[in-house]
């Protein structure tokens, strides 16, 4: 049987929340980068552990860490939010047979290596229930690694609701789903709106 485990689970568990952060906020560079790595080795230390891990056994025996592309200052970048207020949904495809549903919080637009793009926001339905705030934001997105270097069922991003309408998106913090590691995971897969036509060479790679 099929272990259910969707992205907005990650709403619901802090400690998943802690690995699948999506923003650090630090206030130079230096700062940012210290903080990436030091999210990175923990994340690493909690995928060892048993009972945490997504990892199968036979990935878990040899895990060494996650694979990630190199900190870039430059792929942290802010963003402009449009909220949507009339309650839309999407039917998220997921690597099972299932889909889930997710309302469509808004927009966010931005400027990425000179190019202005756009991603959906999403939100679980439970975390819009409960006014959640930390960690209530989704962004599934493909981009020109996917396939490549990375998952080719795209990436994500987990993202605390702004007071504004400024979104910060971290690439570095992009990460794949649990179905790289195990099969049995269900996760869902961003829908092709959420393309970038950008290489985004920051966050994890495929693994191993």
């Amino acid at each position: 049987m099929y272990k259910q485990i969707f992205a907005f689970l990650l709403f619901l568990l802090g400690s998943f929340y802690g690995m699948a952060q999506g923003v650090i906020y630090a206030d130079n560079e230096q700062e940012h980068y210290r903080k990436v790595q030091e999210w990175r080795q923990r994340k690493d230390s909690l995928y060892r552990i048993p009972g945490k891990t997504m990892l199968p056994d036979d990935l878990l025996k040899d895990f060494a860490g996650l694979n990630y592309y190199p900190t870039d200052y430059s792929y942290r970048v802010q963003g402009r939010l449009t909220r949507y207020y009339d309650g839309r949904t999407v039917a998220v495809k997921t690597s099972g047979l299932r889909t889930v549903d997710y309302l469509i919080y808004g927009k966010v637009t931005f400027n990425l290596q000179g190019k202005e793009h756009s991603l959906d926001v999403y939100q679980s339905k439970r975390a819009a229930e409960r006014g959640a705030k930390k960690g209530a934001l989704l962004i599934l997105f493909y981009d020109e690694t996917s396939g490549d270097t990375t998952y080719g069922g795209g990436r994500y991003l987990v993202l605390d609701v702004p007071e504004g309408d400024v979104l910060t998106l971290d690439f570095n913090m992009a990460y794949n789903p649990y179905c790289v590691y195990d099969p049995e995971h269900v996760c869902p897969l961003p829908p092709p709106e959420n393309s970038l036509n950008v290489r985004v060479e920051a966050g994890e790679k495929m693994y191993p």
